[in-house]
């Protein structure tokens, strides 16, 4: 029999310092209370086993200046030779959802807001036993890719 621990259940993890293999499970964009667009990513932990099973949720802001973030994640992902495009664009929205599926090793360093602790993703590489995706821009790309 297992026992359910409703409060403690419903508090969000913060998981040691360290690297963490995950496959991405789901993206959504959203907005944050301050108004920044930003993607969601929901992501579940592969690797180390003690924590299998268990969910990182992190956030995207699309700025300027965190567009950093997206790119590291993306590329975290396996996807490479990325065209410059629109965040706003169809394209953008359907590479960021080829994420979905994909696995990736995103370091977390725990760090503190407001007084609580938590997960802080640092770095993002990629799954090497995982194929690469190039997303490339032909001359016979459809206009809407462009």
């Amino acid at each position: 029999m297992t026992m359910m621990d409703w409060d403690k259940e419903k508090q969000v993890k913060v998981f040691p310092d360290g690297t963490y293999k995950v496959v991405i499970e789901k993206q959504e964009r959203c907005t944050a209370s301050t108004g920044t667009p930003q993607i969601r990513w929901y992501a579940k932990i592969l690797e180390p086993s003690e924590f299998k099973g268990k969910s990182f949720c992190i956030h995207t802001p699309l700025t300027e200046k965190s567009l950093w973030k997206v790119a590291s994640l993306v590329d975290g992902c396996g996807l490479t030779d990325l065209p410059p495009i629109d965040t706003e664009s169809e394209l953008f929205a359907k590479i960021t959802a080829t994420c979905v599926g994909r696995t990736a090793y995103w370091r977390n360093a725990k760090s503190t807001y407001e007084g609580s602790e938590r997960n802080e993703i640092v770095n993002f590489s990629q799954d090497t036993d995982q194929n690469l995706i190039t997303v490339s821009l032909r001359d016979d790309t459809p206009e809407f890719a462009r």
